[in-house]
C-alpha cells in the first residue's frame, strides 16, 4: 500500500457535485448554410472528450465547460458559485458542426449588453469561428436559439491556401489558430470588426517589408503546429507555440515578435512532441515551468511526460532562456487526459489515475510521484468488485458471524450491498436507473423521480429476490455481484474523467467528468502512516501525541504496522463492512461476539459446518477447492503472525515497549481537539460538500483501521502462550488499550454514521406549519440545504455543517469564496470533526458528550431515526464504561441525553412507526423519561436545553425539592405525550406526578404551597382530571370513573362527571352506567342530573337516547315511577316531533312515541296501585318549544329558578296508567292513519272526536276503530259508535259503493288502460277492473263477518243494522248466509219459531218486507212454519205457545197488502200472484195446524 510504480499515495479524490440534478438549457447556435458542414460530427478524427475550466471574479464564479466525442457538436456549461448556492441550471449550446477540442471563457469587458457578462469563444473542424456573449445566469426564457445579435460567426478558411487547423488558443478580443503548414493566424473577434483590414494578422518570423509578400515570404522549414498556450507573464500575453518537429517558439501577442525560439530534442527516443502546457512563473526563481507530451511511435504506444524550466528575464535583450535540466515522467501505456502546471507542482491526470510530482524536488530526471486515489477505485472497492474473491469473503464471513442463524444471512448481504450502493458519492441517480435497465427494470422520469431512499432499496431488493429464485445466500450473492458489476462499470463509463479543475491561487486540484465534478485532498496525518513507506511514517510521526522519534521506536511501529496488514488481509475487507452493518442493523449479534467469531477464523479458519453448507450451495468442486485455499492461507497466516510477532518482541526486548508504541499509535486515531474561530465569515456550500465527503471518507479508514488493531490485540491474546504473552500484558491489554480501542471505534463510527446516512425526508404536516416552514427571511444556504432534505446524497453531516455555518463559525483553512487546496481541505475536515466530537471549544471531550448538542441539531431538522440511534449507541455504550457514573454526576448530562432521546422516541410515533413498533417506541420513551428525572441534577440541566430547540421550559425556583421538580417534569412529559395523542403513556406520568404530590407534601407543613404554585387540592384535582381524560380516551372507563371517584376536587370532580357522561353517550358505552357495572356511591343524583340535563338540551333523534338511559338508569335501581317519568317525558317530546316531520319520519316517530308510552305504563304498573301515577308539570310544554338541542352552557341554579314571586301559581297534574293507556290508543290510531298517509293529531284531549274513527274506518284500520270505541265510549254512546262503525263498513260491501265509476265513461276509461306489456295495447279492461273491484268487496264481506262476529254481544242490533244498511243501499243487494244466520240464531238450540233477540227472524222478515225483497220474504215464512210444524208429538204442549209471539201479524198483514197493491197495479202481477197464493198456503196451513192444537189440547185437558 506504500508505492505503487513508485507513485506515493498522497490523498484521494472528493466528489463535490453531481450534475444529474442539472436542468439544461438548450439554444442551438444557427449558423449561415454556406458555413455549415456536412462531415459527421462524432466521426472526426480530432474529435475527444475534453474538458476545462476558469475562474472569474474576486469571489468567483467557477465556470466549467465540456464536449465529448460522441456528441463533439454539443457544449455543457456549469457556473459554481463560490458566495451562493450551486445553480441548477445548466447551459448546454448545440452547435452546427462538430467542434473543435478547445473552447474559451473571459469576462466580458467591453460591456456590450448589460444582461452579458462573459464571452465564449469556440472553434468548429469546418474552421468556423464563434464569439457568443453569455448571459447572467443563463437566463435566456423560453428562447431555443441564441439571439443573432449575442453571437459573432466567422470563417477561419478565408484563402484557399491555408493548412487544416491543428491548434486553437484564445485570450480576451483574440482567436489564435495553429495550422498544419505552420502558421499561426490571430482573429481580433469582439475587438475589430471583421470587415476592417486588421482584423486578422499572422504571426511569423520576418519583420519590416517582408511582410507584404503575405504567403510567399513564409519560411517553408516551419513544421505544423500542435498545441498553442497564452500565458500572462509579468502582465504581457505571451504565445508559446510547440511544432510538431519540436520547435518551442515564444511571441509577444502585443509587439507580434518572437521573443523565443529553442529545438527540443530527445535523443534516446523516436517519435514526436505531441502537446504542450505552460505554468506560472515562480516568484522565487522566475522559472516559468513547461510541460510537453512525448509520443513514441512503436508497436506499443507508449507516453512521456518532459518537464522543463523556462527562465525569465523580461527586461534583458534574450528575456527567455532554457533551463538545461529537465525532468520525464514515464505514463506506459496508460492514455494521457489532461495535464495542469502551478509554479512549483505537475499534475497528470490519466486513464488509470491521478499523479502529482514537485518541479523543484532533489531528483534530476524521475522524481518521486504521488498519486490520489480515483473514485473508479473506490466504488469498485466499496461494491465488492476491485478482487475476484472480495464477494466471495463477505459470504464466507457472514455464514461464520450468523452461524446459529442462517436465515438471516441473505437479508444481512443485501443489506451491505443496499448501503454501499446508496453511498454519497457513490450514489447516482442515472446510472442505478441504467443498471436497472440492464436488468429489465425500467421506470419512467416521474416514476423515478418520486422515489424516496426507502423506495429505491425496495425496488432494488425486488428484482435482486426475483432473480436470485430460490433466496439462498449463494444464489442472492451471485445476482449482487452481477448487479454491481453493471453498476461498476456503468459508473465509469457514465463518470469518466475528461480534464482537471484547478485554482492556481488556492492550489485546489480537482477532476471534471462526464456528469460530475470532483476535488483531490490529502492525507490525514495517520493515514501517511497507513499508506506510506518507513520513509514517510516517520515523516508524519509526532511528538506531541507522546510519541518518540527514536529510531527503534519507529521500526516497531513499522513491524507492527505489517502485522495490522497481515491481519487485515487474512479477514479481508469485507470484515469492516460486516462490521459496520452490524452495528446499525437490527442487532441480532453483538459488536463483540462478532469480534470473537473474526478471531475464531484467525485462530482455526471457517468452520467445518460452514463448509458443508457452501458444499451444498456451491458444488463439492467449489466448495472443496476454496476450502483447501483456506486451510493454506491459514497456516500461512499463523506462521507469518507467529514469525513477525516473535521479531517485534525481540526487537522491543519487551511486550512492555510494544504494547507502549501500540497505545501511541491509538492516539493517532483520536480526534484532535481543535478551537474554531468565531465571528468570521461561513464557507460556502461547494467546499462544505467537499468537507463532508472528505469526512466520511476519513472515518472510514480510522474505522476500518482501528478494528484492524483491535484484531491484532485480541490475536496477541489468544494466542499468548506462544508469543510469552505474560499475565500482565493481557491484564494490560484487556483493561487499557481494548477500552480505548473501543472508544475510538465507537467515535468513528458515529462520524462515519453521520458521513454516510441520507438524512430523513421532511413529514408532511399541516398548512401553517408549512408557511412557517418557509423561510423567507432566512439565509439562501439554509434554503437550499432544507430543499435536499430524504436526497441519497444529502446526509446527515450536511445538516450538522449547516448548523455549524449558521453559528458564524469559519473553517479556518479555507481562503473566502474559493475553492480549497488538498492540504485545506483535510485541514477543514480535521476541523468539522473537531467540532462534531468536542464542539466550538475544543475542549477535552469526546462524541459521547457532545452527543447531546448533536442531537438537538439533528432533531431541530426532524431527523428522529438518526437521534434515536445516536443517542441509544451512546445511552449503550456509557452502561459499559466506568465513565458512566461520572458523566451521570456531572452537570447532568446523562438526565439530557435521555431526556432527548424519550423526546425523539416519542416524535417517532408519528412518523411511520405502527403497530408493534409504536408500542416498543412509547415503552422505551417512558423509561428513558422516567430515567431521565431519577438523575441528580437533571433539573438544572433540562433547563439549560436551547429554547429553539422547542424542549423544557419551566420557570420555577431552583430551591424546588427533587419531589417538587419530578411533579413539574412528569406534568411536561404528560403534556407531550398529550400532544402526540399517546393518552396510555400520557396517564403513567400523570399518576406518577400524583404520587411525587404527596412525596413533596411531607417536607410541607400546610396543605399549600407557594413552590407548587396553587393549592394541593387544584393540583390534585387537575392531575386526576387528566388521569380521567386520558384514560377516557383508550376506553377505560372503569379507571376513567375511579379518577373521578378519586379527585378531591368538587368542581373538577363535577366536570369530569359531565365529561363521562357525554363521552359515554357519544360512544355508545353508556350502558356501564345503566347495569350497574360502577359503584355509584354518592354520585346517584348527581349521574342522574347529568342524565336529564343532557336528555333536556339534546336531540331525541340522536343514539343512543337520554331518555331511554335515563329509563334504564332508574329501571336497574326499582325506581319505578321515576322511570316512568323520563320515558313519558320522552314520549311528549316525541309528539312534538311528530308534528313537524314529514309522513315517513313521522311514521317512525309515532312508532317511537308508542314504545315510550308503553314502557312508562308497564314501569307503573310494577308500583303499588295506590301509587301508580306520575307528576306531569303543567308546563311539560316547555320541553315543546325547543326542538333544536341547546348548545348553551348550563347555568347554576340560581340563574334558572327565579323568584317565586315571578312564577305564575300553577297546579300540577298528575298522570296514571288508565291516562297513558288511553294516550297510548290515541297514538296508536294516529300511528296507522300515519301509515295510510292520512295525519290527524293528537290534541291532548281526553275523548277523540268521531271524526278520528271515520278516518281509522276509511283506511281499514278497524281493530284500531274499534279500540278506541270500547276505550272511550260507554252505554248507549258505545252503541251509537259502534252502529256507525258497522254502517260504514256495510256501504264499503255495496258494489254500487265500490266501482261507482263503472258505468258511462269509466268503462271507457278502463278500456284504455296498458298491461305488463309495453307493445300491445288492451282495448276493453272492464272485466280486469271489474275483478279487481269484487276481489275488494270480497275483502270487505270477510272483514264485516269477521267484526260483527266479534262485537255484536256489546249491541245485539248490529245484524240488524248492518242488514237495513246493506238494503237500503241496494235493495236488491242479496245478503250473505253469515249474516242471515245472525237473524235465524241456532235453530237446534231455539224452537220458538222467529221470536229471539232483537236481531232475529221476524227483524229479518220486516227488513224484507220493507225493502220489496216479497220473495225472501214469503220463503222465510214458509220456512219457520214448516219447522214449526214439524215437531214431533212430544213436543205438543211446546206447540201451543201462543203464535202471536213469534208470528208477526202485522207485517204478515202488511205483505199481503203489498203483494195486493203490485197486482192491482200491474206491476209483476204473475210473480206477486204466485208470492200471493204460497202466502195464502201457508197462512192457511198454519191456522189448521193450530186449530189441530188447540183441539188436542182441549181434548187433553178433558
Amino acid at each position: 500500500m506504500g508505492t505503487n510504480n513508485g507513485w506515493r499515495m498522497a490523498g484521494m479524490e472528493v466528489p463535490l457535485l453531481s450534475t444529474d440534478s442539472i436542468e439544461w438549457h438548450q439554444l442551438s447556435v444557427p449558423s449561415s448554410s454556406s458555413l455549415t458542414s456536412t462531415a459527421n460530427a462524432s466521426s472526426h478524427p480530432i474529435c475527444r472528450d475534453f474538458a476545462a475550466s476558469c475562474a472569474i471574479g474576486d469571489a468567483p464564479s467557477y465556470f466549467i465547460w465540456k464536449t465529448s466525442k460522441t456528441q463533439s457538436n454539443l457544449l455543457d456549461i456549469v457556473e459554481l458559485r463560490s458566495h451562493k448556492e450551486f445553480s441548477r441550471i445548466g447551459l448546454r449550446l448545440i452547435f452546427p458542426d462538430a467542434l473543435f477540442p478547445f473552447a474559451f471563457i473571459c469576462k466580458d469587458e467591453t460591456k456590450f449588453s448589460s444582461r452579458n457578462h462573459l464571452l465564449l469563444y469556440t472553434l468548429t473542424v469546418s474552421g468556423v469561428a464563434y464569439l457568443i456573449r453569455l448571459r447572467n445566469n443563463f437566463d435566456y426564457g423560453t428562447s431555443s436559439l441564441v439571439p443573432t445579435d449575442e453571437f459573432l460567426e466567422y470563417s477561419t478558411q478565408g484563402e484557399p491556401h491555408s493548412g487544416a487547423v491543428t491548434a486553437v488558443a484564445a485570450a480576451a478580443g483574440c482567436l489564435l489558430i495553429g495550422r498544419s503548414d505552420g502558421s499561426v493566424g490571430c482573429f481580433q473577434l469582439g475587438r475589430v470588426d471583421p470587415s476592417t483590414s486588421g482584423f486578422v494578422y499572422e504571426l511569423r518570423d520576418d519583420a519590416g517589408f517582408g511582410r507584404l509578400w503575405g504567403i510567399l515570404s513564409r519560411s517553408p522549414m516551419v513544421a505544423a503546429v500542435q498545441d498553442l498556450v497564452i500565458s500572462e507573464v509579468q502582465q504581457r500575453k505571451l504565445l508559446f507555440v510547440l511544432h510538431s518537429d519540436g520547435t518551442f517558439r515564444v511571441w509577444d501577442l502585443l509587439s507580434r515578435a518572437k521573443i523565443f525560439g529553442h529545438a527540443m530534442t530527445v535523443p534516446s527516443l523516436t517519435g514526436a512532441f505531441a502537446r504542450l502546457w505552460v505554468g506560472e512563473a515562480n516568484d522565487e526563481n522566475d522559472i516559468i515551468p513547461v510541460a510537453m507530451l512525448h509520443k513514441q511511435n512503436l508497436e506499443v504506444s507508449t507516453e512521456t511526460v518532459f518537464l522543463y524550466g523556462l527562465h525569465c528575464n523580461m527586461g534583458d535583450r534574450t528575456p527567455f532562456s532554457l533551463e538545461r535540466s529537465f525532468k520525464k515522467i514515464s505514463l506506459g501505456e496508460d492514455g494521457l487526459i489532461d495535464v495542469k502546471l502551478t509554479s512549483n507542482k505537475v499534475w497528470i491526470l490519466k486513464e488509470e489515475g491521478l499523479i502529482m510530482q514537485d518541479l523543484f524536488s532533489d531528483e534530476v530526471t524521475e522524481g518521486p510521484s504521488y498519486c490520489y486515489a480515483l473514485q473508479e477505485n473506490f466504488v469498485a472497492d466499496l461494491l465488492f468488485q476491485s478482487s475476484e474473491h472480495s464477494s466471495d469473503d463477505l459470504l464466507w464471513l457472514a455464514y461464520s458471524a450468523f452461524s446459529s442463524a442462517k436465515e438471516e444471512i441473505a437479508p444481512f448481504v443485501s443489506s451491505v450491498f443496499l448501503r454501499a450502493l446508496l453511498f454519497p458519492g457513490i450514489h447516482s441517480t442515472a446510472v442505478l436507473r441504467q443498471t436497472l435497465g440492464d436488468h429489465n427494470k425500467y421506470f419512467t422520469d416521474s416514476e423515478f423521480g418520486s422515489f424516496t431512499v426507502d423506495g429505491l432499496k425496495s425496488e432494488i431488493l425486488s428484482l435482486i429476490e426475483h432473480q436470485g429464485g430460490s433466496a439462498s445466500p449463494v444464489s442472492i450473492l451471485q445476482c449482487w455481484k452481477s448487479f454491481c458489476g453493471h453498476y461498476v462499470n456503468n459508473w465509469c463509463e457514465y463518470n469518466a474523467a475528461c480534464g482537471l479543475l484547478m485554482d492556481p491561487l488556492t492550489g485546489a486540484i480537482g477532476l471534471v467528468r462526464n456528469n460530475s465534478i470532483s476535488l483531490c485532498r490529502g492525507l490525514k496525518d495517520v493515514e501517511h502512516i497507513i499508506y506510506g513507506s518507513l520513509e514517510e511514517q516517520n515523516k508524519h510521526i509526532s511528538p506531541e501525541l507522546g510519541f518518540s522519534r527514536d529510531e527503534r521506536d519507529q521500526m516497531i511501529l513499522f513491524e507492527l504496522l505489517q502485522c495490522v496488514r497481515n491481519v487485515s488481509q487474512q479477514l479481508g475487507k469485507a470484515s469492516s463492512a460486516i462490521f459496520y452493518e452490524s452495528l446499525l442493523s437490527t442487532p441480532h449479534i453483538s459488536s463483540e461476539e462478532l469480534v470473537s467469531r473474526f478471531l475464531r477464523i484467525l485462530e482455526t479458519g471457517y468452520s467445518s459446518s460452514t463448509a458443508a453448507i457452501l458444499i451444498s450451495e456451491l458444488g463439492a468442486d467449489i466448495a472443496w477447492e476454496k476450502e483447501l485455499s483456506n486451510h493454506r492461507n491459514l497456516r500461512k497466516f499463523s506462521t507469518n503472525m507467529f514469525l513477525s510477532l516473535q521479531s517485534l518482541c525481540q526487537k522491543a526486548n519487551s511486550w512492555s515497549k510494544v504494547l507502549d508504541v501500540v497505545e501511541s499509535y491509538i492516539q493517532f486515531f483520536v480526534p484532535k481537539k481543535i478551537v474554531l474561530k468565531s465571528g468570521a465569515q461561513a464557507f460556502f456550500p461547494l467546499s462544505g460538500s467537499a468537507v463532508v465527503q472528505s469526512t466520511s471518507q476519513i472515518a472510514k479508514v480510522m474505522f476500518e483501521s482501528v478494528l484492524d488493531v483491535l484484531m491484532l490485540l485480541r490475536y496477541m491474546i489468544s494466542i499468548s502462550g506462544q508469543i510469552n504473552f505474560t499475565h500482565d500484558d493481557v491484564s494490560r491489554v484487556k483493561l487499557d488499550l481494548i477500552p480505548m480501542i473501543q472508544e475510538v471505534v465507537t467515535e468513528w463510527h458515529i462520524i462515519r454514521f453521520f458521513g454516510t446516512t441520507s438524512s430523513e425526508s421532511p413529514a408532511i404536516e399541516d398548512f401553517s406549519h408549512q408557511l412557517s416552514s418557509l423561510q423567507i427571511d432566512s439565509n439562501v444556504d439554509k434554503r437550499f440545504w432544507n430543499v435536499k432534505l430524504g436526497k441519497c446524497d444529502f446526509s446527515l453531516a450536511f445538516i450538522l455543517l449547516l448548523s455549524m455555518q449558521s453559528s458564524s463559525v469559519e473553517l479556518g483553512n479555507f481562503s473566502v469564496g474559493r475553492l480549497p487546496n488538498p492540504n485545506s481541505l483535510i485541514s477543514s475536515s480535521q476541523e468539522f470533526i473537531s467540532w462534531m466530537t468536542s464542539g466550538r471549544s475544543g475542549e477535552e471531550s469526546s462524541v459521547f458528550s457532545n452527543s447531546i448538542d448533536l442531537a438537538l441539531i439533528l432533531l431541530k431538522h426532524h431527523q428522529y431515526k438518526a437521534t434515536e440511534y445516536l443517542l441509544t449507541l451512546v445511552d449503550e455504550y456509557l452502561h459499559k464504561e466506568k465513565t458512566f457514573e461520572s458523566l451521570q454526576s456531572v452537570d447532568g448530562k446523562m438526565s439530557a441525553l435521555l431526556h432527548i432521546l424519550g423526546c425523539c422516541l416519542v416524535a417517532q410515533t408519528q412518523h411511520g412507526s405502527h403497530g408493534p413498533v409504536k408500542e416498543k417506541k412509547v415503552g422505551e420513551a417512558l423509561r428513558r423519561f422516567f430515567r431521565a428525572a431519577s438523575v441528580e441534577g437533571s433539573s438544572k440541566a433540562l433547563q439549560s436545553l436551547p429554547q429553539e430547540a422547542g424542549w423544557l421550559r419551566i420557570d420555577f425556583s431552583s430551591s424546588l425539592s427533587a419531589a417538587a421538580w419530578k411533579v413539574e417534569y412528569y406534568q411536561w412529559v404528560m403534556q407531550l405525550f398529550e400532544q402526540y395523542n399517546l393518552s396510555e403513556a400520557a396517564c403513567q406520568f400523570a399518576l406518577a406526578a400524583l404520587e411525587q404530590v404527596d412525596v413533596a407534601l411531607e417536607t410541607i407543613d400546610s396543605s399549600s404551597s407557594e413552590n407548587l404554585g396553587e393549592t394541593v387540592i387544584t393540583m390534585k384535582g387537575r392531575l386526576w382530571a387528566n388521569v380521567f381524560k386520558f384514560t377516557l380516551d383508550i376506553n377505560k372507563y372503569n379507571d376513567a370513573y375511579c379518577a373521578i371517584i378519586s379527585n378531591p376536587d368538587e368542581e373538577s370532580k363535577n366536570i369530569c362527571l359531565r365529561r363521562f357522561i357525554i363521552v359515554l353517550y357519544e360512544r355508545g358505552a353508556v350502558k356501564i352506567l345503566c347495569d350497574g357495572q360502577l359503584p355509584l356511591i354518592g354520585l346517584v343524583q348527581k349521574v342522574e342530573r347529568e342524565l336529564a340535563w343532557k336528555a333536556e338540551r339534546s336531540d331525541i333523534s340522536t343514539k343512543p337516547n337520554a331518555f331511554k338511559l335515563l329509563y334504564a338508569f332508574e329501571m336497574h335501581r326499582h325506581n319505578w315511577r321515576k322511570a316512568a317519568s323520563y320515558i313519558y317525558l320522552y314520549s311528549v317530546r316525541l309528539r312534538t316531533e311528530a308534528a313537524v316531520k314529514d309522513h315517513q319520519m313521522r311514521s317512525s316517530t309515532l312508532q317511537e312515541r308508542l314504545n315510550g308510552l308503553a314502557a312508562a305504563i308497564n314501569a307503573l304498573q310494577l308500583v303499588n296501585p295506590s301509587y301508580a301515577w306520575i307528576e306531569a308539570s303543567v308546563d311539560e310544554t316547555s320541553i315543546d318549544r325547543e326542538n333544536y338541542p341547546n348548545k348553551k352552557a348550563r347555568t347554576t341554579k340560581q340563574e334558572q329558578s327565579p323568584p317565586d314571586d315571578d312564577l305564575p301559581q300553577k297546579l300540577p297534574s298528575y298522570i296514571d296508567v288508565e291516562k297513558l293507556e288511553k294516550e297510548f290508543v290515541l297514538t296508536s290510531a294516529e300511528y296507522l292513519l300515519s301509515l295510510a298517509n292520512i295525519k290527524w293529531t293528537f290534541t291532548g284531549n281526553e275523548t277523540p272526536s268521531s271524526n278520528l274513527i271515520d278516518l281509522l274506518v276509511e283506511s281499514n284500520s278497524c281493530d284500531m276503530a274499534f279500540t278506541v270505541i270500547l276505550k272511550f265510549w260507554k252505554g248507549s254512546c258505545l252503541k251509537r259508535e259502534l252502529e256507525r262503525v258497522f254502517i260504514s263498513m256495510a256501504l264499503k260491501c255495496c258494489p254500487s259503493k265500490l266501482a261507482p265509476s263503472l258505468h258511462g265513461k269509466g268503462r271507457k276509461m278502463h278500456g284504455l288502460l296498458l298491461t305488463s306489456s309495453q307493445d300491445e295495447l288492451v282495448h276493453d279492461s272492464f272485466d280486469a277492473a271489474a275483478f279487481a273491484q269484487q276481489y275488494a268487496g270480497n275483502s270487505h264481506w270477510e272483514t264485516l263477518e269477521l267484526y260483527l262476529d266479534k262485537y255484536r254481544q256489546f249491541h245485539p242490533r248490529l245484524p240488524l243494522i248492518v242488514a237495513g244498511t246493506l238494503l237500503s243501499a241496494d235493495s236488491q243487494i242479496e245478503l250473505p248466509l253469515w249474516l242471515v244466520r245472525h237473524f235465524k240464531g241456532d235453530r237446534n238450540e231455539s224452537r220458538f219459531g222467529m221470536t229471539g233477540t232483537e236481531s232475529n227472524a221476524a227483524s229479518l222478515f220486516r227488513l224484507y218486507v220493507d225493502h220489496g225483497r216479497y220473495t225472501e220474504a214469503v220463503n222465510l215464512l214458509i220456512e219457520y212454519t214448516e219447522s214449526f210444524s214439524a215437531l214431533r208429538p212430544a213436543d205438543v204442549i211446546r206447540r201451543k205457545r201462543p203464535f202471536a209471539a213469534w208470528f208477526p201479524y202485522t207485517s204478515v198483514e202488511r205483505l199481503w197488502c203489498l203483494l195486493e197493491e203490485s197486482i192491482k197495479s200491474g206491476h209483476r202481477i204473475d210473480q206477486c200472484g204466485k208470492l200471493k197464493k204460497l202466502l195464502h198456503g201457508v197462512l192457511v196451513n198454519h191456522l189448521n195446524l193450530l186449530k189441530v192444537d188447540s183441539d188436542d189440547v182441549r181434548s187433553s185437558v178433558s
